[in-house]
């Protein structure tokens, strides 16, 4: 006996949304907590200088002593013997401001009446925007330390590596042609130990300085695993309380390692270099997404840093709000805080119903100390698979 057809005579909604709203998010760097940040100065010009006296020290080998004997007849005879002067110099440095100024899409009142979850929807969307923000400060200081190092070097394939010691704007201009080392991190651990270093450094053990290594997290592995006679260096000394929120828990070989996911790389031609950006968009089911380039996955060359506290010090304006009497302005934040406008205009916006979301950023890079900080480009490469076909 055959049963009776069931008929659907209910109609449903198609395409409705489920009640959550999912969101991406991106890895954090270090370059966010680790510079170290202060207010710009007023009232010194757009440019201002600072200065360093520079160290003196004997220059000779061996500097010659003279031995103390009475000089009959002559002048000043014991009592006015002959003085080395000591020379005594000092650097001038220029910084100055510079800002980028953000906005987010506009807004109309009369659309937002049909939406579903509106408020998380623009949750969402405010978080997007904050996370911008981050980025473009994280992008920011990666090229301002770069910048204020005063070593630039390239990992070649002989020792020692090519390297720039003036602050240059660029590498010198040679390819890499081999990846970062333990040995060539030991070698400007030294010079930097002579050139005052140590006492700026993140971390101390058994009396010596722990260095930070900003490298990203391929780098790192390869520093410690591919070498088997020193692997087992890991120390796991209590780190410094700087480095704790950044999960630093282990000191290697002298130095600490932090990871960043988003490292500068780029292709090199005839010692030519061209940055290659860590981001792409592309089509999303509204918009647009960012994505992970894939020039930037399979670029060559790879950027880290040696991390001192002391190479620069990035100085942010004070807004300004009433400087005189009958002179009053809204206050600007320029870490780049999104603020709500809602600007009337008779054309554009007569009724005040559209807003939007605008972010300004500025700072200024004031170089301390760039003999402290080192800039390493070297070639990069992706982890191996390790591949199993066959049961042992």
């Amino acid at each position: 006996m055959a049963c009776d057809a069931i008929t659907d005579i209910l109609v449903r909604e198609t395409g409705r949304f489920g009640p959550e709203i999912y969101d991406r998010t991106f890895a954090t760097t270090p370059w966010i907590g680790l510079p170290k940040k202060d207010t710009f100065p007023e009232g010194m010009g757009e440019v201002i200088s600072n200065l360093t006296y520079e160290r003196s020290a004997p220059v000779t080998a061996e500097p010659a002593w003279t031995a103390i004997s009475v000089s009959d007849g002559q002048e000043g005879g014991a009592c006015l013997p002959a003085a080395t002067k000591i020379s005594i110099g000092s650097t001038t440095r220029t910084f100055q401001l510079y800002r980028r100024v953000l906005e987010g899409p506009d807004f109309c009142v009369e659309e937002l009446r049909s939406p579903f979850a509106l408020r998380k929807q623009l949750d969402q969307i405010l978080a997007i925007l904050a996370d911008y923000v981050r980025l473009e400060w994280e992008i920011r200081h990666r090229h301002e330390y770069f910048r204020m190092c005063e070593t630039k070097v390239v990992v070649v394939s002989s020792c020692p590596p090519v390297e720039s010691t003036t602050m240059a704007a660029t590498y010198p201009a040679d390819c890499p042609a081999a990846m970062l080392t333990q040995g060539i991190l030991n070698r400007y651990k030294s010079k930097l130990i002579r050139n005052g270093a140590a006492g700026s450094a993140l971390g101390r053990e058994n009396g010596g300085p722990i260095f930070t290594l900003i490298c990203s997290a391929e780098t790192s592995d390869r520093l410690i695993f591919d070498n088997a006679d020193i692997r087992q260096d890991i120390r796991w000394g209590k780190p410094s309380e700087l480095l704790a929120p950044f999960g630093v828990e282990r000191s290697y070989r002298g130095f600490y390692h932090l990871i960043d996911s988003y490292p500068r790389r780029f292709t090199c031609g005839a010692g030519a270099y061209t940055e290659v950006a860590a981001f792409d968009t592309t089509a999303a089911t509204k918009g647009n997404k960012a994505v992970i380039r894939s020039a930037y996955e399979t670029a060559t060359y790879e950027e880290s840093f040696i991390f001192d506290p002391t190479v620069f010090t990035c100085r942010v304006p004070k807004p300004i709000t009433n400087p005189a009497s009958n002179f009053r302005f809204d206050p600007v934040s320029y870490m780049g805080d999104w603020k709500l406008k809602n600007i009337l205009d008779r054309v554009c916006n007569p009724d005040g119903t559209i807003v939007y979301h605008r972010g300004i950023m500025a700072q200024a890079s004031e170089p301390i100390h760039p003999e402290r900080g080192v800039a390493f480009v070297h070639l990069r490469c992706d982890p191996s698979c390790n591949l199993v076909t066959t049961c042992s």
